[in-house]
């Protein structure tokens, strides 16, 4: 029996939905369905707007591929990464790749952005058929939530440890992170904490962390600035001149990216703030420059081959595994390690 949902307009969306199923709900021919998906502009505004809601609506995923038999066998993995500077997520990115090449299989790169057109470029992947998906740091809405469930694909997400995966997770802790950081912050005996987060789930998981360790160590709140995913140099210098310029006096700013941080150092040195002794550094990533900034960058190290390595043995073994139960799916956490150097 087809497992079905029913959407709150009322709409019976399942798994597997059909062009008939599209075309009885847009109340049109299976033929004008066909031509909205191959010839739209054959087909009045108001036909194709009812077609492509009935898609919405019943989750049907249109076959891009024709004339070949699509099977559950497929060899294609589809990766999806949002559009951030490559450096965050190559390491993953090369290292699944790698794997999936060695274990006989084909990757598909897809880059999804955070506004909600990322629904349509989820659609699309599917569309390809693949045999499996990895998802790097995404954030679902319910209804692309619901379309991933409902294609009973092998899913990987990575660089999250989400409380409620879709299926299997290879990724990382940032509320621990947070923790680790706040720790750090106590220890070396700070007690003017200010954070430059990013608008992410990843940012606030992070910030969180960093809080609830302080506040529950009898300091106030930190104060946190928001800044735009994934943190640029430029916002960090802009970050920096606006608080100082205002005659804020943070003894550390704790940013979500090396990148953020990097500004911040530029703008304190051009400033006359030393580092660190007037005001420590820390930043998050580790990439290669982080080690050859003046002073070199105490920062969160997070290993990227490992998690991308991690997340490919996972989908192979999943896709040889037909009938893997997903309720008992891994959930593989890579860690993380905090190397202070010398900014703070």
């Amino acid at each position: 029996m087809t497992e079905a949902r029913t959407r709150g307009d009322g709409t019976r969306r399942r798994a597997g939905a059909t062009l008939t199923d599209v075309a009885k709900a847009a109340r049109v021919s299976t033929a004008t369905v066909s031509r909205a998906l191959n010839t739209p502009n054959l087909l009045t505004k108001e036909t194709l707007g009812r077609v492509h809601e009935a898609i919405a609506a019943t989750g049907y995923i249109p076959a891009l591929t024709t004339g070949t038999v699509i099977t559950n066998r497929s060899r294609l993995v589809a990766i999806m990464a949002p559009p951030t500077p490559l450096e965050l997520f190559d390491a993953t990115v090369r290292s699944a790749v790698a794997a999936l090449d060695e274990g006989g299989y084909q990757t598909l790169l897809g880059i999804y952005s955070r506004d909600a057109t990322r629904d349509k470029i989820v659609t699309q992947i599917l569309s390809r058929r693949p045999g499996g998906l990895i998802l790097i740091g995404l954030p679902v809405s319910p209804d692309v939530r619901d379309l991933l469930v409902e294609s009973r694909l092998p899913i990987v997400e990575t660089w999250e440890m989400p409380l409620a995966p879709i299926d299997m997770v290879a990724g990382i802790s940032h509320h621990d992170i947070g923790i680790a950081i706040g720790r750090f912050l106590l220890r070396k005996g700070y007690r003017r904490p200010m954070i430059f987060s990013t608008d992410s789930s990843r940012g606030h998981i992070r910030r969180y962390g960093i809080s609830r360790v302080l506040m529950e160590a009898g300091q106030p709140e930190p104060r946190s600035i928001d800044q735009g995913l994934p943190g640029t140099v430029g916002e960090g210098r802009r970050s920096f001149a606006k608080i100082w310029g205002e005659g804020e006096r943070p003894d550390v700013v704790v940013c979500a990216s090396d990148w953020l941080a990097q500004g911040v150092m530029i703008e304190a040195a051009a400033r006359g703030v030393r580092v660190p002794e007037d005001l420590a550094v820390v930043g998050f990533g580790d990439f290669d420059f982080a080690r050859e900034l003046e002073p070199a960058l105490t920062t969160v190290r997070i290993d990227g081959a490992a998690m991308g390595k991690q997340a490919a043995a996972l989908m192979l073994d999943a896709m040889q595994d037909d009938r893997r139960d997903r309720s008992k799916a891994a959930r593989v956490d890579v860690g993380f390690s905090l190397v202070e150097r010398a900014s703070t």
